[in-house]
This record gives structure tokens, sequence and C-alpha cells, in this order.
């Protein structure tokens, strides 16, 4: 059986996705969907690095949920939630590495139950390094102890070969003053995401 994909975004991540798609013998790209105006009309493969597989981007979400797909591979930088219900209840299935890992602490549940309920699909919130530093390392690391009363999380990244100085500068914010970072709403936003994998309901 043959899974029909479609990849949304194209940056480290998604090029990483539509190569691991097209290598997969059980899967098939049949979409892609792209945030720039210069990677419209381009093939997904040549974007991705890989030379032409006969998938052109674009960047228009009617053209996306018009296809028939089984699955949206959804990995922008930042997650839309209007995209992910469209998405959703347009009966295709999302697998995300922008959270919805445990997305009952986010508070906008119901509208996603709601969408998944329309469109008989299922959303599955993964992470970047799926089955690894989101479902297991916590897992692992609680089992070292008889009783866990507080969780810290951090996050050290090498960033000299990380070829995207926009998201170091702007979203990131190096090169600011620490209250200006302290200030802004990626605090929260990362608190949101690295919240939901140590949420635990008994």
């Amino acid at each position: 059986m043959t899974y029909k994909v479609i990849q949304w975004a194209t940056g480290g991540v998604g090029k990483a996705a539509i190569e691991g798609v097209q290598s997969h013998p059980q899967l098939q790209l049949v979409g892609c969907w792209v945030h720039t105006a210069e990677k419209v009309g381009k093939d997904a493969g040549v974007i991705a690095g890989i030379g032409e597989i006969g998938v052109t981007a674009t960047d228009n979400i009617d053209d996306i949920l018009a296809l028939d797909a089984d699955c949206v591979l959804y990995t922008p930088l930042l997650p839309n939630e209007d995209e992910m219900v469209r998405l959703l209840e347009s009966g295709k299935n999302v697998i995300t590495t922008c959270g919805w890992i445990y997305p009952f602490k986010s508070g906008n549940v119901d509208r996603l139950q709601e969408a998944c309920s329309k469109g008989k699909s299922v959303l599955h919130g993964t992470g970047i390094h799926p089955g690894g530093i989101t479902e297991l390392f916590p897992l692992q690391l609680s089992a070292l102890s008889r009783a866990v009363t507080h969780v810290r999380s951090e996050e050290f990244s090498d960033i000299r070969t990380y070829n995207a100085p926009d998201v170091v500068r702007d979203i990131m914010l190096f090169g600011k003053k620490p209250e200006e970072a302290l200030a802004s709403w990626m605090v929260g936003f990362l608190s949101n995401g690295f919240g939901q994998k140590g949420e635990f309901r008994p």
C-alpha cells in the first residue's frame, strides 16, 4: 500500500522530509506548499536538492486542500492554527514538528477535535526529533527518579552552521538586549512547546 503525502513548507526540516518521502517505498509525494513566492512553480525535488520528481510547489492552500492525500507533513517555522484546522477538516491526517504534542495544554483542543471529527482525520505532534526528544527522553530521565517534583529544560545549539540568519536575528532575537528577548512572544511560544513534553495527567 502506498500513502500519498503532502509536504507543507520547505525549510531545513521540509527538505529533509521530501527526501525521506521520496526514498520510502510506501510513500508518494503528491503535493508541496511553499511560503516564499520565488519557490512557487518549482519542482519540490529541485527545492529539496534531489532533482525533479514531478511535484510542483504552490503557495495556495486551496490547491493543497483539493489534492487526494492521506497525510500532510506540516513543518513551517511557526504554526498557524487556522491552516491546521482547514487541513484536518479536509480529511487529511497531519503530522507536525510544530507542537501539538499534548494539545490539551494549549487550550485550543476543542477546535482541533471538531476539525478532526469533521474530516475523520488525526493530528500527531512529534517535534523535530520524532521518537527521541519529545517522547522518549522525558520517560527515560524520569525513570531514574523515585519522584519528580520539578522539570527544567534548556536547549543548547551550535548555530555557526545554522543557515537562517533571519530566524536567529528576528525570531530568536540574538543581538537584542536581554530584557527585549524576555519580553518577546517567543518566550511563551517556546515555553508552551517544552511544557507539552513534560505535561502529565493522572
